[in-house]
């Protein structure tokens, strides 16, 4: 990002809230603080905008690939870091001290801050703390910059984390294969990162890790290990739940109509089996009822042979009673 020529902070600021306590007494004691912005020309009556007196080179858009990847990459994160209470500010001044205590403007391509709303247009470090991450892309005229100038500047002011994405060719377009690199402050020494076993690296203030695919960016969110979705994948990846979601209710209407055919024939087989279970009752009291009649039969024909045989018992009996009154009357006779 194009910034004007400052003198650098070698060294880190020791303490914030000290040296805010400090730059603010100084300021009070000083009545006009004239800012290192402000053109040599102008000696009285300045003025205070922090956007004022922009040198060519400030005022100069950021488009192509450049503009494109700062947006792309806050359009990205918007949503995830508004949910962390975050915000990234795009193309900020951001206002320092230099370690003359002059009071300074530089304009990182992206700045992350606490979320607030309206979004302010610049952070003054006199009354806000050091940011906690800062990005830069570079570009042709700021390469090198971005990777020594800027990071002495930024881990300096005390900034956590500052991220390069080295994207831009010095033909003004987009790398095959985009180059990351990120600087932490540990202890307050500059400490560049090692990229982890999937070649992406940790932007802790985010909870995020950033990794490049040739020219393709992408976040991972380090607690879910998801990666953040752009609107376009995002409404994609909704078209395939959707999808997926009608495929579901589809395969579940199929097996509730299996299920329902299912049970009609589990209903069919059992009235037939409830039919044929009658038809085997009835079967059985018709036999039951026949051999009922039968033993009834039998029963009848019993009595009546035993009713026979007394008739011929009686006979028999009668008749040898008669034999024998017979035999007794002859004798009488005799």
């Amino acid at each position: 990002m194009p910034t004007v020529s400052v003198q650098l902070q070698k060294q880190p600021l020791k303490n914030w809230s000290q040296a805010q306590t400090t730059v603010t007494k100084t300021v009070l004691k000083t009545k006009l603080d004239r800012p290192g912005w402000i053109p040599s020309h102008i000696k009285s009556d300045w003025d205070t905008y922090p956007y004022a007196y922009q040198t060519e080179e400030e005022m100069m858009p950021q488009g192509g690939p450049h503009g494109l990847l700062s947006a792309y990459i806050c359009e990205l994160l918007r949503s995830y870091l508004k949910e962390q209470n975050f915000m990234l500010l795009q193309d900020p001044f951001l206002l320092y001290r230099d370690i003359q205590n002059i009071k300074q403007r530089i304009a990182p391509d992206l700045l992350l801050m606490p979320f607030r709303f309206p979004a302010p247009s610049s952070y003054d470090m006199d009354v806000e703390p050091p940011p906690t991450c800062v990005v830069e892309i570079t570009s042709p005229d700021s390469h090198q910059k971005d990777l020594d100038d800027n990071k002495m500047l930024y881990m300096g002011l005390g900034i956590s984390t500052y991220l390069v994405i080295d994207a831009i060719t010095p033909q003004g377009k987009l790398r095959n294969q985009m180059e990351l690199r990120v600087w932490q402050l540990i202890n307050g020494n500059t400490v560049e990162m090692m990229p982890d076993w999937e070649g992406c690296l940790v932007l802790p203030e985010m909870g995020l890790k950033v990794g490049a695919s040739g020219q393709e960016l992408f976040f991972i969110d380090r607690v879910t290990g998801n990666k953040l979705l752009n609107s376009t994948e995002l409404k994609q990846a909704l078209q395939s739940e959707v999808q997926r979601a009608e495929l579901e209710a589809r395969r579940a209407e199929l097996e509730a109509q299996r299920a329902k055919a299912s049970a009609k024939r589990a209903l069919a087989a059992s009235l037939r089996a409830a039919e044929e279970a009658n038809e085997l009752k009835q079967a059985l009291q018709s036999e039951v009822q026949r051999a009922e009649l039968e033993a009834q039969r039998a029963e009848i024909a019993t009595k009546r042979a035993k009713v026979a045989e007394q008739r011929v018992a009686e006979e028999a009996k009668a008749r040898y009673a008669a034999e024998a009154e017979i035999v007794r009357l002859k004798a009488l006779l005799g």
